[in-house]
């Protein structure tokens, strides 16, 4: 009976249903005028998010890699607004990448995603709950630039071991209590920044076992998009921090993620790797530069 599931061809049409859903929904809260009227209002959050849905949905830095800097550099926000923000509007547009890579058939690792989500989810969680609120803003950014010089360093290995001839694996045999550990720790970090269960176990598939880049990559985008959503739950429900402006910013940037997500997980799907990681690394640049500038003024 699955196998005859399977084998429709509507089960490809769910990501398109999701979006034309999310659409009428938007829709119906606010009416055309409004929603083109805020849209206007809150431009530079939807533009950036037009670059931060791409990154999300195909590769292993989330929207939260481009929102949070821009948003905290930039134009000048909170670092806790942009965290609320990122996890929240993550869990539409990687969601909507998720769609994509599980009903397109693009390869994921199964077994990682089965042990690394309910972990992450308890890390982010705890975070939000018990440790987001003790940290200083500019330590907030530190542990942000952390995670992308992890990501760096993850993306230099892999250039090495191409360098070396030294092929990926397609299939891979995890160790299920490594997987969890770090799963947790990036957890704590997507609850600190919006961003990091995600890099965490890209750069743990990448160095320790060699993983497939693309397959990698397609794992923790799925990963993300669930933690991105139970945290976004909490931080509305239980924490009340999706205040009206961090509304007023979802709903200018979630008609641009829902495309731009699945639009990423699509192409770079498809790419050479080395195109891939050349755009990251200059994402990360750009980010780790900006953090280093900020902390010698402080000093």
């Amino acid at each position: 009976m699955l196998a005859v599931i399977k084998s429709f061809s509507w089960l490809r049409t769910v990501p398109w249903l999701f979006i034309i859903a999310v659409y009428c929904t938007l829709l119906l809260l606010q009416g055309p005028a409004n929603a083109v009227s805020n849209f206007v209002t809150q431009l530079s959050i939807a533009a950036t998010m037009a670059v931060g849905s791409f990154v999300a949905g195909g590769t292993a830095l989330g929207g939260g890699a481009v929102a949070f800097p821009v948003m905290t550099k930039i134009l000048a926000i909170e670092p806790a607004t942009a965290k609320v923000f990122s996890l929240a509007i993550q869990s539409f547009g990687m969601t909507a990448a998720a769609l994509t890579i599980i009903f397109s058939r693009i390869p994921y690792y199964k077994q990682v995603v089965l042990i690394a989500t309910p972990m992450a989810i308890f890390g982010a969680i705890l975070s939000l709950f018990f440790i987001a609120d003790h940290l200083p803003r500019l330590a907030v950014k530190a542990v942000f630039s952390a995670l992308l010089l992890c990501f760096a360093l993850t993306l230099a290995w892999r250039i090495y071991r191409r360098a070396q001839h030294i092929c990926s694996q397609t299939k891979i045999t995890v160790n299920k209590t490594r997987v969890a550990l770090i799963a947790t720790l990036g957890g704590v970090a997507s609850g600190l920044v919006g961003s990091g269960a995600d890099i965490a176990v890209f750069a743990l598939l990448v160095i320790a076992y060699n993983a497939n880049i693309q397959r990698a990559t397609a794992t923790t985008v799925i990963i993300m998009a669930v933690t991105s959503v139970v945290a976004s739950v909490m931080n509305y429900f239980y924490l009340e921090t999706i205040n009206p402006q961090i509304q007023a910013y979802l709903l200018a940037a979630i008609p641009v993620v829902v495309l731009g997500a699945p639009l990423g997980a699509y192409v770079c799907a498809r790419v050479k790797s080395g195109q891939l990681i050349s755009f990251l690394l200059l994402l990360i640049a750009l980010e780790v530069s900006f953090t280093i500038y900020e902390l010698l003024i402080v000093i």
